[in-house]
């Protein structure tokens, strides 16, 4: 997009702001007058603002990864706080048949503690949903579908899913409790080495494929949202904005979930801004191909350490989603082999028929790479070896 079209939406994105909600439809139909697609981008935005007082709609988007992370976070908060009438019901931090260890975690979308289920003598992650939001049917049904979009599929790169339920008058879902660090962590420390990061892309996209399969959209996939364990294997986690496709996807399975479906209303912008795919950013219908991009950007994110699409207000992030592309990664990281870059570049192609179609098209194309370069450093190992040892041969002889 030029950048004076780009800057007669933002003035035209503030304009309408400064005037009352039920004046902006008709100030923008005189403004933009036929051009449709200049009304859809400024709607597009403040559908954005509009979403939870003027921020995108993320469910516990700042938790780094809310189900599993005490062990980052020291010891757990030994106290047990619910809110409302919840605090008189539980005793010593007792919630049915849950011993509750400590808090670990709180976002939009449910309080996360740590806790020991007594029956099967394991540690889970609690989430409760917060009791202000339990009268309010479409987060009900959200949080709900979190659960049932995550136990879509057993996959062993998706958190398990053990139970969701109500006591009292507490809504809560049980998961596996995961000990590793989020991949956000994991960046925070420096940019990865190329090979590793491809081995938790193509996880990342295994789980993907299996969630696809069963007719599930994530949507809000980023480096919070996965934790990576200390023996390598990669879970996906927080399906909370996660969309039950409408029609079964090109890859329907035959036991995909029947779950209540959540659709978007248009111009409304889901997701995190920086891993948004340009469909998402516009407030376009996203199918699974939404998904494919924003693994492609926590992979750019990976192997050069910084973000693929930056800029500090939300507007600016949107339009470099929609319009820019980021700077080449050989410019950032010039040890990535020139056929990784390309992986990446494709995953995170602008329109979405040029991307990778599948996940699973994406995960072989990374684990052919990864065995590719794996295969041609241990020839390179050995042939270094194979000359060491004919010059030792030759001096041993003199």
């Amino acid at each position: 997009m030029q950048t004076d079209r780009w800057q007669k939406i933002e003035v035209l994105f503030h304009q309408a702001l400064e005037r009352p909600q039920h004046q902006r439809a008709a100030f923008l139909a005189a403004v933009c007058e036929n051009d449709s697609e200049l009304l859809r981008e400024v709607e597009s935005l403040l559908g954005a603002h509009q979403q939870n007082g003027g921020a995108l709609e993320t469910p516990a988007s700042d938790l780094a990864a809310d189900w599993a992370k005490a062990n980052q976070q020291g010891a757990p908060h030994p106290v047990l706080v619910v809110s409302g009438s919840r605090t008189e019901k539980l005793k010593l931090n007792q919630f049915g048949s849950y011993q509750v260890i400590g808090k670990i975690g709180k976002g939009g979308m449910g309080d996360v503690y740590l806790a020991e289920d007594l029956r099967l003598r394991r540690k889970v992650a609690l989430k409760l949903l917060p009791a202000e939001l339990t009268t309010r049917k479409e987060w009900l049904r959200r949080f709900e579908l979190e659960a049932l979009a995550a136990s879509a599929t057993n996959h062993p790169n998706i958190i398990t899913i053990y139970e969701i339920g109500k006591i009292e008058d507490a809504h809560f879902i049980a998961a596996e409790y995961v000990e590793g660090k989020t991949l956000r962590q994991m960046i925070a420390a420096g940019r990865l080495e190329f090979l590793t990061a491809m081995d938790i892309a193509a996880q990342i996209a295994a789980a993907l494929s299996a969630a696809h399969a069963a007719g599930v959209h994530h949507r809000d996939i980023k480096p919070e949202n996965i934790m990576v364990r200390a023996d390598g294997l990669v879970k996906t986690l927080d399906f909370g904005l996660a969309k039950q496709a409408k029609t079964p996807s090109l890859l329907t399975s035959s036991n995909a979930t029947t779950a209540a479906e959540v659709y978007t209303a248009p111009g409304m912008v889901v997701g995190t801004p920086q891993y948004m795919s340009p469909e998402q950013a516009r407030g376009l219908n996203a199918d699974y191909r939404t998904d494919i991009f924003s693994l492609g950007a926590v992979l750019y994110e990976m192997l050069s350490g910084r973000a693929a699409f930056g800029g500090g207000e939300l507007i600016e992030i949107l339009a470099a989603v929609a319009h820019r592309e980021p700077e080449p990664l050989k410019n950032l990281a010039p040890e990535i082999p020139s056929r990784l870059s390309l992986i990446v570049e494709r995953a995170l192609k602008k329109d979405r028929e040029q991307r990778f179609q599948t996940a699973d098209e994406l995960q072989t194309a990374l684990m052919e790479l990864k065995r590719e370069l794996e295969l041609e450093a241990l020839f390179e190992q050995r042939k270094s070896s194979n000359w060491l040892k004919r010059l030792f041969a030759r001096f041993g002889k003199n």
